[in-house]
């Protein structure tokens, strides 16, 4: 494979830890985007002080961050290959981002559309620029969305909630974004249920818990689902919702409409 240009959020711990030390083992030239200096250097440690690697800092929930963090992006790179959008939260309760929206939709969703969108002029550049998403388990499953109930829900429900609605917003944001660039690839992967330190958090339902220690895979084999997706020739299709290593048909699209409704 020749060597690109690949963009990560979420690269710098658990799962995305993991498909770093692969992507970096190939000689891709690599871009994290980490909070703070305290993360660089907790992925320096695990890294090493590889020129490879170029670290951007950006909080994803703020998005005057995320109109910074491209703009020093476009400065340093000339082109962007592959971005992995892989950063996520799973919360406890409800919490609200700056812009009034339940604060999972912003980081699981908005964010990563608004980010990619941002990054646009540096994809058409690549050759064949691809995009993929971690998402989740059961999304094929939905058959409607309520984009008002998303973005101020009346009850909160871990995991099953907010947390399950923000990756299918998120799904159908970058979906449509993939029908409106004829040169881009989206491809949305469900890795699994993984062990990483957000499903050993306060977000997880308890009953859950003891199953997690159990049955959750490791996040090298999580990894490994993401960049199988991204890599192998059988998944070359556009729009792809991947479960357990399946391409699953989504039931529901984002009309221009619901767009509107989630950027107001």
């Amino acid at each position: 494979m020749k060597n690109k240009n690949i963009l990560l959020t979420g690269g710098h711990s658990g799962m995305g830890l993991e498909l770093t030390k692969m992507l970096l083992s190939e000689g891709h030239k690599i871009g994290l985007i980490v909070r703070n200096e305290k993360r660089k250097k907790d992925a320096r440690e695990e890294l090493g002080n590889t020129p490879q690697i170029d670290f951007f800092f950006a909080d994803l929930s703020k998005r005057e961050d995320i109109e910074r963090v491209s703009d020093d992006i476009k400065t340093v790179w000339t082109k962007i290959d592959v971005i992995f959008n892989n950063a996520g939260v799973l919360l406890d309760k409800l919490y609200f981002s700056d812009y009034g929206n339940e604060l999972q939709l912003e980081i699981n969703a908005l964010s990563p559309y608004l980010f990619t969108k941002e990054l646009l002029p540096l994809l058409e550049k690549a050759q064949n620029p691809l995009i993929v998403n971690t998402a989740t388990t059961g999304l094929q499953n939905k058959k409607s969305i309520d984009i008002p109930s998303f973005k101020k829900p009346k009850k909160f429900t871990k995991l099953t909630g907010a947390y399950i609605d923000s990756k299918l917003t998120m799904v159908l944001l970058m979906n449509y974004l993939n029908s409106k660039n004829e040169n881009l690839r989206v491809i949305n992967v469900d890795p699994g249920a993984i062990k990483t330190k957000m499903t050993a958090g306060d977000g997880m339902p308890i009953w859950l818990k003891p199953i997690r220690n159990l049955l959750f895979k490791s996040p090298k084999e999580g990894a490994q689902q993401l960049y199988e997706a991204a890599f192998d020739s059988k998944h070359s299709g556009k729009g792809l919702y991947i479960s357990k290593g399946k391409v699953k048909k989504m039931q529901v699209v984002l009309s221009e409409n619901e767009l509107d409704v989630l950027l107001k």
